[in-house]
């Protein structure tokens, strides 16, 4: 199984990292520790599959939030089984499927792997 995220995921992550501690309780250092190891399983989606398309996600969030065109787009530009989110918008989207964690789990347990 692999893991795979646009590039810019990484800048989201550190956009986003006050709301995230607060969220988990980590401490800063904790969380970075925990991104360092997470970073080691994830593979990044060259900018350029995820630009060409981007026109074609970006329709499809237009009405549910464009800013999250590009994890569509990533999705779409590689061959995936999904999108792994907890954002309930994306699943209003129907290019690419969109799996929360609470149904990424089970699927991986149905498929024989201990999580």
């Amino acid at each position: 199984m692999h893991v795979f995220v646009p590039t810019h995921a990484f800048e989201e992550i550190e956009e986003h990292l006050p709301e995230l501690l607060r969220r988990t309780g980590l401490r800063e250092g904790d969380a970075r520790a925990l991104l360092k190891v997470l970073g080691s399983y994830v593979l990044s989606i060259p900018e350029e599959l995820v630009a060409a398309r981007l026109g074609e996600a970006s329709k499809a969030m237009t009405l549910v939030d464009p800013d999250d065109a590009v994890y569509v787009a990533a999705a779409l530009a590689i061959p995936c089984d999904g999108i792994w989110s907890d954002d309930p918008h994306l699943k209003r989207q129907d290019l690419a499927p969109c799996w929360t964690t609470s149904e990424l789990v089970r699927q991986l347990r149905q498929s024989g792997f201990k999580v």
